[in-house]
């Protein structure tokens, strides 16, 4: 995808190739499926308002997570969404569920969102420091202020884990 005109294959190729990261950008702040996959598809919709706007393969990339992100936020802060709760979410709010297996995805996910995606992009998707630090607008210093927090965060809720075990 570096040699690009952004044209309408290749939105199709960017869905192909980029719909997984973003929809996985998107869980990691909606905490939820559903609204990851509103998110995805919101994501796409805007590629394709702005394609031509898309100055190659790695630009693409870029500007697909850093779209995701704001995406996610915007979605997650929105009035309507802050005070609705999911049927399935209402039933279960009084039952405890301990279970004694954590999933490491499920402890990123746990955490806020602010640690929870720059965990993601770094671990998961293997972006250099100063690429996430570019999507998240932030330095990296401050990128690296999160990681390390994060991950003491996430030794944290390993051991609580064990502990139950």
């Amino acid at each position: 995808m570096n040699d690009l005109t952004c044209d309408d294959d290749c939105v199709l190729r960017a869905v192909d190739e980029y719909s997984d990261t973003i929809y996985r950008v998107a869980l990691n702040i909606t905490k939820n499926s559903d609204d990851a996959f509103d998110v995805c598809q919101d994501v796409f919709v805007r590629l394709i308002k702005n394609k031509h706007k898309i100055k190659d393969g790695e630009h693409l990339k870029a500007w697909l997570i850093h779209t995701a992100v704001n995406c996610s936020k915007s979605f997650v802060t929105s009035p309507h969404i802050r005070r609705c709760v999911p049927l399935d979410e209402a039933e279960n709010q009084s039952v405890s569920d301990v279970t004694g297996d954590i999933d490491l995805f499920e402890a990123v996910k746990s955490l806020s969102s602010k640690y929870s995606v720059a965990v993601y992009l770094f671990y998961y998707e293997d972006m250099k420091l100063s690429d996430i630090a570019k999507v998240l607008n932030i330095t990296e210093s401050a990128v690296k202020s999160r990681l390390r927090r994060a991950r003491k965060m996430l030794k944290q809720i390993i051991e609580k884990e064990k502990s139950y075990d």
